[in-house]
């Protein structure tokens, strides 16, 4: 059956009833960076919460970040990472807590925040890669991209299994199987929320786009390492769910998506990708029991 508008309406109105992220998140976002005394205040924010503090830690001395000296506070974690990069770390993790429950067992959490980290180390490692401009928003883009799928199994639990359900008979795409059964997709839903939540205007356009960064007219460069972070992460083994269709690199290096990334001005080809992937698969090796342990479910 074909979800009718009022479904929708439904829909919409119960996204709108969800509670806002915790006050540590909140206390981050308002302080500004221009602040003299913001580097002192985050720390103070973030030393107050020991679990937040040592998941910071870890990240801070993760491979990731290539350096060989490691940091043993969060005075120093916050040096290392830059505030910016901690308040959408922090942000990450409050996305993570807020929806941590372990569910029936239909959907393996723990997977699907693999998938994220996973996601968000190669688009930092492909903004290094490409040269593009630094920017923070990257980490949190990457790691949350794909949070929709969350909020639908969390709030529309029983569409949700119809979409996987959907997935496991047709092999076919989330957002194929999402539009089939809700008439929405995971990153509709997600930027919505997060528009809902306050989070940076760019962050809200990759989560929205970033299986289609042709239509971000307004950070399309960033969208674009999104959109292939989530691609290579695939390729490198770390879908959200079995079921789920992905093209192989084979396929994609020759597709109409791969020619318009080469003409938006990213080098891009087979070996290239086979060296990415490569690449991607020894970091995450080093990093199995360090920063993909970051997001396990609590639950």
């Amino acid at each position: 059956m074909n979800p009718s508008s009022r479904d929708l309406q439904d829909k919409i109105r119960a996204i709108e009833q969800i509670p806002t992220l915790p006050v540590v998140s909140q206390k981050l976002m308002t302080i500004r960076d221009d602040d003299p005394d913001s580097h002192r205040k985050f720390v103070e924010i973030i030393e107050a919460d020991q679990a937040l503090s040592l998941k910071l830690l870890k990240l801070a001395n993760s491979s990731f970040y290539n350096s060989l000296s490691r940091v043993s506070s969060v005075d120093n974690a916050v040096v290392r990472l830059g505030m910016k990069e901690v308040r959408n770390t922090v942000l990450a993790f409050s996305v993570q807590g807020f929806f941590s429950r372990n569910g029936d067992g239909s959907f393996d959490r723990n997977r699907f925040w693999k998938h994220a980290v996973v996601c968000s180390q190669v688009a930092r490692f492909l903004g290094n890669h490409y040269r593009v401009r630094k920017d923070d928003s990257l980490f949190l883009s990457g790691l949350i991209h794909d949070m929709g799928k969350v909020v639908i199994d969390e709030y529309f639990h029983d569409d949700f299994l119809r979409i996987l359900d959907t997935l496991g008979r047709n092999r076919t795409t989330f957002s194929r199987a999402e539009k089939a059964v809700m008439g929405s997709t995971h990153y509709q839903i997600a930027a919505k929320l997060l528009k809902q939540w306050r989070f940076p205007t760019k962050v809200v356009f990759q989560t929205l786009y970033h299986h289609a960064p042709w239509y971000d007219k307004s950070y399309e460069t960033n969208t674009i390492l999104i959109y292939l972070a989530n691609l290579l992460a695939k390729f490198s083994g770390y879908r959200c769910h079995p079921d789920e269709m992905t093209p192989d690199p084979e396929q994609f290096a020759v597709s109409p998506e791969a020619d318009y990334v080469v003409k938006s001005g990213f080098e891009l080809d087979l070996k290239t990708i086979r060296n990415m992937i490569s690449h991607i698969q020894e970091l995450i090796q080093e990093e199995a029991d360090s920063v993909l342990t970051l997001f396990a479910d609590q639950g």
